[in-house]
Formats: structure tokens, sequence, C-alpha cells
């Protein structure tokens, strides 16, 4: 009897420490795809997260009251055609499977804005629930046509903290840094450090973004450090919504490169028509230039999708794309040569695909 009446006690202690929101979500996304890199052969694949990446998460929200509250976000990727876990780290050369992979983080809200603990996706990262990248109407999605395709990619983050202003009339800033991009479990002067900072303003019709992100490579003697300077944002004119970006990274001894990017996105027939395309440019640096070997890059390409919904949650879509590579991304031998961190049949290839996408 006893035991039973501690229980009954319990329970309203339970309950008052339960989150008043918690949800279970996700995204599942699959299509066909067909491509060839200049030089290489035609390939057919089933594709995975092909216009947004495939995940499974878990939220909830707790409301402290006076306008405070904590929150958590817990994110796993996921391959849909092997079930492998994706967006996975490495430490010394070894992937690391743990879960929610893709963000896992603990906040606390109120009148002075957010402040966010765990492993985050960082400002320019084009995902996660902090980034500031919203000048492209491709996202990070559909192979060719995504931004990652050129940009400096800052990535994932672990052992970061981010801090969001209030809006002010539209106007959010953000900070973040990581103690340790991949591990903090060195000396401070022994791991590699993320400083972000940015501002959005989003209203109305208007939305803009700049970010300023830097690297310090403090894990090794043989990287210095990263900078990447990003602006872009949109306007709805009605008919047709207007993206544009541009993104100016430098790493000495590296390389140092512009990316313009210019799409858009139009009603039609019951979907959405998006269409743009990129250009690449830039030139290796100091060490990265080798004997004989020409230091200058480019590559630019055109992309068009279409987006049908046949629910609130379910769309099908088509997509092609080309893309056209220089210098030293003029061939998939070239490019390997170079050192450089793009891949052939994103800069140098056609490719179309079929696809479906399903969020819950």
């Amino acid at each position: 009897m006893r035991k039973i009446l501690w229980g009954v006690c319990l329970l309203p202690a339970i309950a008052v420490a339960t989150p008043s929101n918690v949800q279970i979500y996700g995204v599942i996304d699959a299509a066909i795809t067909s491509y060839k890199a200049k030089g290489q052969d035609t390939m057919f694949d089933s594709t995975s997260g092909f216009s947004m990446g495939n995940r499974v998460g878990i939220r909830g929200r707790e409301d402290l009251g006076n306008g405070y509250s904590i929150g958590f976000d817990l994110e796993q990727g996921f391959l849909l055609d092997t079930g492998a876990q994706f967006n996975t780290w490495s430490k010394d050369g070894v992937v690391q499977n743990g879960a929610f992979n893709r963000q896992s983080y603990l906040d606390i809200t109120g009148p002075f804005g957010k402040v966010a603990f765990g492993r985050l996706v960082s400002l320019s990262g084009g995902t996660g629930d902090f980034n500031l990248s919203k000048f492209s109407v491709f996202g990070i999605g559909y192979g060719t046509a995504s931004f990652l395709a050129y940009t400096f990619n800052q990535s994932r983050l672990n052992n970061a903290i981010v801090y969001v202003s209030p809006s002010l009339s539209g106007l959010k800033l953000s900070a973040m840094y990581s103690n340790g991009t991949t591990t903090d479990e060195e000396k401070w002067s022994k791991n590699n450090h993320y400083y972000g900072i940015g501002g959005m303003f989003d209203q109305g019709k208007l939305n803009a973004e700049v970010i300023f992100e830097a690297i310090d490579n403090k894990s090794s003697a043989a990287l210095k450090p990263a900078y990447v300077v990003t602006a872009g944002g949109s306007y709805n004119f009605g008919i047709t919504k207007i993206f544009a970006g541009y993104q100016y990274g430098t790493q000495e001894d590296k390389r140092h490169q512009h990316v313009l990017l210019l799409s858009s996105a139009t009603p039609l027939g019951g979907g959405i028509l998006k269409f743009g395309g990129k250009i690449l440019f830039g030139k290796l640096d100091g060490k990265a230039v080798k004997s004989g070997q020409e230091s200058k890059y480019n590559s630019w390409n055109i992309n068009a999708a279409y987006e049908y919904p046949l629910s609130k949650c379910t769309y099908v879509y088509g997509m092609a794309g080309y893309a056209d590579g220089g210098k030293l991304l003029s061939s998939s031998a070239s490019l390997k040569a170079s050192g450089l961190p793009f891949k052939a049949n994103l800069v140098n290839a056609w490719q179309v695909a079929l696809g479906v996408n399903h969020k819950f």
C-alpha cells in the first residue's frame, strides 16, 4: 500500500515535468537520377534525399512562464535506400555513428532572444534551425543546383553555442562559436574553432542576410585559417520570387574564390517552377599551386525543377541541370590533380531526376 501511495504522489510531479509540446517529425525523399560527368560513364542511380535530406527528429518545448521557455531538437539523417546513418563526422579518421547527427541541441528562449548549445549547422550551412542562407531557391538540394556544389561550406559543428537576438523590426542578429568543430578534448590551442556572425532582415516580401565566418584550423600546422563572407536574399514580386546571393571564400595556401547565384520560384500549373544558375571562379594560392599546373578554375551551371503537390505533406518533382567546368575543372583528371574539394558530377556534368518528397 505504501508503494502505491508513493506512486500516486509522484504522478503530479511527472506531469509537471513533461514538456507542453513534443513532436516527432521528418522528411522522406527519394529519386531516380541519371548523370554524366565529362569523361566518365553515364550513371543511373536510386538517390536518397535528392531534393531535401532525409531525416527524423524529436523536438519539444516547455513554457517556463514570464516569456521564458526551454526547448530541444534531436535530429538524425539517414539514407532511405540503405537505412544507413547520414551526416556523420570523423574523429582521428574513424567515422562516428552516433545518433542525432544532423543537429542536436538544447535552447533557452526569452525576451533576450535565444541561446542554444550542442551540435549545430553553421550560419551558412543551408539547413538546420539557425541557418541564415536563404538566397537560393534550390537550397542545398537538387544536385548540381545545390549552392553547396560551389561554395565554401562550414557544415555541421560539434561543441557549439549560438545566440539569436529578438526581432528588431524584422532584423535578427546571430552569433555562433564552436569550441572544437569535431572534438574539444585537446587544449584550446589544439582544437579547430568556428566563429560566425550574421544578420537576417525578413519582413513582408523582402528577405536579406549577411554572414561572416572563420575557422582557425588550429589542430593542423599545415592548414591556415579560412574566412568566408556570404550575402544574399530574395524578393517576392507576386508573379515570381527572385533569389540572389554572393560568397567570397579565402584560405592561404589553398584557394581564393567567388560564387554568384541567381534563381527564381514561379507558381505554374498548380505547382512551383524553380529555375536558376550559378557562376564560380577562383584561383589556387601559395603551396596549393603545383609547378607547371594551371592555377585558375571556373564553372557555371543552369538548373530547372518543377514541384507538384499531391497533398499538404507530399510533392513529386522533376529536375534537369547542366554544369560546365573550365581550366582546373575542365576534366575529372585535372580536378583530381588540383586537390580542390569539388565533385566532378556537380561542376562539369549534366543531370536529370524524378522523385517524391514526403514530410511528417
